[in-house]
């Protein structure tokens, strides 16, 4: 890294050498030429019709006697008489029939006259600096071209600097005004046309994406379909436990900066693990992963995410209760599966890029299904299948959904399975296979003694109701093992 500054610094030293060592000559060249163009448009534009040349062998000495008989006569050299702007205007205001100008050369060359390879030279110059400005200022903008062009132009005028000092005559103005209009050309076509979509996108997403996935938009647009696509995707639903309650006892400008508190934790921690934040709905939060840009590891980034909102949320909790403030805590539902993604809404007036579709249905379901469980964070089998290699969890049910003819077995999300499994988790598996092998009077001994041990448990409370129930009312011969949920 230091070779590397320290190569960049000398390359920077002698360009500016090189510059200042050829300043004099550039600004000289520079000079000339620009007079040399103004002053060929202006004899042309003024005196098309009426230049009066003299040139060798073209007049004999009456003809010259008849020219300046009478009027006034300039002699100069041509540094002055052929590029003195303000002696043509000066010669154009006094009328050419009373002003004759005598030009002495002092080189016995004209522009004409130079060499074929001369020309050609300038000729390649213009075109090559004019498509490097070009081609690089399109690929990379204009911030990351003018530096090259700066480095171009130097290398050129070295170049130039080097033949006129041998005698040769070639354009230093016309290639370098190519490059650097080239680069404004090139600029204003990136920004008006190449860059509009990306601009598009970032004022679609930025407000709701973390700025990495933008600058990946932004160098891929096409990867993110906005018109509507099939995406694989993981969701989550989170809601406040009890948050009407809350909200009814305290001042709305409390609810307000406590729930704006919360948010802005959890938006930050969906940010960092790469999420999109869908929208807020009240005091809960839709977010997923997998869209706009696809993520192969979507479903283990939402899963890392939801424990550290958890985490989050304990060290907000503790904030809360040494302040002398009534905690609360959060619930999630999360399913992964395949959803349709893409703007929604009307176009000029509210349009947003969201999914929809039976797996985001599901998500919100599971969310509200935490509740019934008794548990925080309640996982669908689509979300379980892809992350179960990383994190443990607690299988509790086979449910069909409210709508649904095939039943989702749901699960609890406890953490990362380098933590293993604990006691209830191995209690409560073995107690699961029981019940679903119908041998109820077993299964609700087992159950019991989870009670009797968790009481705070309420999955296990859950069964064991379920289990007196089959006791009085015994299950059809059909029974599946699956729990047929009617709310939403």
């Amino acid at each position: 890294m230091q070779t590397s500054g320290f190569f960049i610094l000398a390359v920077a030293i002698c360009l500016i050498k090189i510059l200042l060592s050829r300043i004099g000559w550039v600004f000289d060249g520079l000079y000339y030429s620009t007079r040399l163009v103004i002053m060929t448009f202006l004899r042309t534009l003024l005196f098309a019709s009426r230049t009066q040349a003299l040139k060798k062998g073209h007049m004999d000495q009456a003809g010259i006697n008849r020219l300046v008989k009478g009027k006034w006569a300039i002699v100069a050299t041509v540094a002055i008489a052929l590029m003195s702007i303000l002696l043509v205007l000066l010669a154009y205001y006094l009328n050419s029939q009373h002003v004759v100008i005598f030009e002495f050369r002092t080189v016995d060359v004209h522009p004409g006259e130079r060499a074929v390879w001369e020309v050609v030279f300038d000729l390649v110059f213009i075109v090559l600096l004019g498509l490097i400005a070009f081609i690089y200022t399109r690929h990379f903008g204009v911030f990351k071209a003018f530096p090259v062009a700066i480095i171009f132009s130097l290398v050129f005028l070295e170049l130039a600097y080097w033949l006129s000092s041998l005698g040769h005559r070639v354009n230093i103005l016309f290639p370098l005004i190519s490059m650097f209009i080239s680069l404004l050309i090139s600029g204003a076509f990136r920004y008006f046309v190449l860059e509009r979509g990306v601009r598009e996108l970032r004022s679609i997403f930025s407000s709701y994406h973390s700025d990495k996935l933008v600058a990946r938009l932004e160098v891929n647009p096409g990867a993110a379909k906005i018109g509507g696509d099939n995406k694989d995707v993981t969701i989550i639903f989170t809601d406040i436990k009890g948050f009407t309650a809350f909200s009814e006892q305290r001042m709305p400008i409390e609810v307000v900066a406590r729930l704006n508190e919360y948010l802005g934790e959890m938006v930050q921690i969906i940010d960092e693990f790469d999420g999109y934040l869908d929208k807020f709905i009240g005091d809960g939060i839709m977010a997923y992963w997998g869209a706009p840009l696809a993520q192969e590891d979507h479903a283990n980034l939402a899963i890392a995410c939801l424990l550290a909102m958890q985490n989050s949320m304990h060290k907000l909790q503790l904030k809360w209760q040494e302040a002398g403030e009534e905690p609360f805590s959060i619930r999630a539902g999360v399913q992964s599966g395949e959803v349709v993604a893409g703007n929604i809404g009307l176009r000029g007036k509210k349009m947003e890029y969201t999914v929809i579709g039976d797996t985001v249905n599901q998500a919100a379901r599971l969310e509200t299904s935490a509740k019934y469980y008794g548990i925080d964070m309640l996982v669908g089998e689509g979300t379980y299948l892809r992350t179960r290699d990383l994190y443990s969890y607690r299988e509790l049910d086979r449910v069909r959904m409210v709508g649904k003819m095939l039943p989702v077995t749901v699960y609890e999300l406890i953490g990362p399975i380098s933590d293993g499994p604990g006691r209830l988790q191995k209690l409560f598996a073995e107690a699961l296979e029981i019940y679903r092998s119908q041998n109820w009077s077993e299964a609700e001994k087992v159950f019991s003694a989870l009670v009797l041990e968790y009481p705070q448990d309420k999955p296990s409370a859950m069964y064991l109701e379920r289990c007196q129930y089959f006791l009085r009312h015994p299950a059809a011969s059909d029974w599946d093992g699956v729990f047929v949920r009617n709310a939403k």
